[in-house]
C-alpha cells in the first residue's frame, strides 16, 4: 500500500514537473500567433527566394506545434481530476492502514488472552498433579 501511494506521489510530482501549466500554453499560444502575423508579414512583403521558399516549412511546423499544444492543454485539464484521484486514493489508503492498526491491536490482545489461559490450564494441570 505504502508502495502504491509513494508511485502516486511520484507520478503526481512528475505531472508537475513536466506538465504545462495555463500560463506556459497562453505564451506560447502567443508565440504561434506572433509567428504567425511574421508569416503573413513575409508574404505580403517584398522577400527573398529562400525566404518564400521557408513559407510552407514554417506554415508546417506551426501546424505540428499547434497540435502538440492542443495535447498539452488536454493533459493540463485532466490534472484536477489527477489531484482529486490521488486524493481519494490517499483516503482510502489512511482508511485501510488505520483498520490494520486496530486489527493489530486486536490480535495483540487474543494473543495475551491466548498466553494468559494457556499459563492456566498449566497452572491447573499442575495443581490437580500434585493434590492426587
Amino acid at each position: 500500500m505504502e508502495q502504491l501511494l509513494q508511485r502516486i506521489f511520484d507520478e503526481l510530482a512528475f505531472l508537475r514537473a513536466n506538465m504545462a501549466t495555463k500560463a506556459d500554453v497562453a505564451a506560447l499560444k502567443d508565440d504561434i500567433r506572433a509567428l504567425e502575423s511574421r508569416v503573413s508579414h513575409i508574404e505580403q512583403t517584398m522577400a527573398t527566394k529562400d525566404d518564400v521558399a521557408l513559407v510552407p516549412a514554417i506554415r508546417e511546423m506551426v501546424g505540428q506545434f499547434m497540435e502538440r499544444m492542443t495535447v498539452v492543454e488536454l493533459h493540463v485539464q485532466e490534472i484536477p481530476m489527477m489531484k482529486q484521484q490521488i486524493e481519494q486514493l490517499s483516503q482510502q489508503m489512511q482508511e485501510v492502514f488505520e483498520k490494520l492498526d486496530h486489527q493489530e491491536t486486536v490480535l495483540q490482545a487474543l494473543s495475551l488472552r491466548s498466553i494468559q489461559q494457556a499459563n492456566d490450564i498449566h497452572y491447573l494441570k499442575t495443581n490437580a498433579i500434585s493434590t492426587k
